[in-house]
């Protein structure tokens, strides 16, 4: 019998305190997450910008929504560039003597497709002399 007295008053202290802690009507308390990922900001995007980001990785690699987003942003970040090109180079004419000079925008296609076709790996050892 005092068994049976003992815990009804563990279990009365227990709804008491659920009570004054707000627990007995059910709700559930706001999720917490330990998600790391902060989407790039909505202006300009800075090199710091792009070392910070940290994407969450999931079950099967990295979450696809935050990739995504990130694609997204970064591409509307290089549209707006590739427009204030023009917009530039019209601001600052180009001296006379170098009216075949090379557009900006394809410079920049080449020199991407000439870093992205090396092969990966280290860099190959040059002999330095020193003098």
């Amino acid at each position: 019998m005092m068994v049976l007295a003992l815990m009804l008053a563990v279990a009365l202290v227990a709804i008491t305190v659920a009570a004054v802690l707000g627990r007995v009507d059910g709700s559930l308390p706001e999720p917490t997450s330990a998600l790391s990922y902060v989407p790039l900001p909505s202006d300009r995007i800075t090199p710091e910008d792009i070392v910070a980001l940290r994407i969450d990785t999931g079950l099967r690699g990295y979450r696809m929504e935050q990739v995504d987003e990130v694609i997204d942003r970064l591409a509307d970040e290089i549209a707006l560039l590739r427009r204030q090109l023009p917009t530039e180079s019209a601001q600052h004419p180009e001296p006379a003597g170098q009216a075949d000079a090379v557009d900006p925008a394809a410079a920049l296609d080449v020199a991407a497709r000439e870093l992205y076709a090396r092969p990966a790996g280290p860099a190959p050892a040059t002999d330095v002399q020193e003098p």
